[in-house]
């Protein structure tokens, strides 16, 4: 299989761009189940989202299905990926589609569970959880870790280049989150969770 995805670069960049469509759709039905049930029992502040990257929460947040920003990254990631596979030496480039394809297949597998969380949260769940957005990148970059460790173990077992690069793309994922993390306002010594505005506030107001 590795071997076909080599000598069809064309392939692969289609694969990448299909899952970086997989990735936005994903996204947004999670936003969609958050907005049905999810959201009465979390809230995330000081914004209150489900999209770890800043640049995509307020298009998430209004659950748009095009997003012309997403689209031609996914185009033009799409191109870079051809590329490098036409002109990367052939005993790289293996270990380039693991990273590619892992990054994206981690992803989409992310998204996937939480949705399906998400989901299995429409009954036998109370109360209400806050927590901050700094928190919550580090929750999801240690769940990126855990993987990478696994998947560094099977890639000394399996000694796979394939698998070594989906290593990388761990490796990367959990990068990732600490980048975005810091463009949050840090959590202060005396944080208290955000007071919500009930109706009768509104009214009041």
């Amino acid at each position: 299989m590795i071997e076909w995805l080599i000598y069809n670069p064309l392939i692969v960049a289609l694969m990448v761009t299909l899952f970086m469509w997989t990735d936005w759709l994903l996204t947004l039905a999670q936003e969609k189940e958050c907005k049905k049930h999810y959201y009465k029992h979390y809230q995330s502040y000081p914004i209150n989202t489900i999209e770890g990257n800043p640049i995509l929460q307020k298009d998430v947040m209004n659950v748009r299905v095009f997003n012309s920003k997403h689209f031609i990254v996914s185009i033009v990631a799409g191109i870079i990926v051809f590329l490098c596979l036409k002109y990367l030496p052939t005993e790289s480039q293996e270990l380039f589609i693991g990273v590619i394809l892992g990054i994206f297949l981690l992803v989409n597998f992310q998204h996937l569970s939480n949705l399906i969380g998400y989901k299995a949260s429409r009954k036998g769940v109370h109360g209400k959880l806050y927590m901050h957005i700094r928190t919550g990148y580090l929750v999801q970059a240690g769940r990126y870790f855990s993987i990478m460790i696994l998947l560094l173990v099977i890639s000394i077992v399996s000694n796979s280049l394939f698998i070594y690069g989906v290593t990388f793309a761990g490796l990367i994922s959990t990068i990732r989150q600490f980048i975005w993390m810091k463009k949050i306002v840090p959590i202060g010594s005396e944080d208290k969770a955000p007071i919500e505005t009930t109706e009768n506030d509104k009214t009041n107001a």
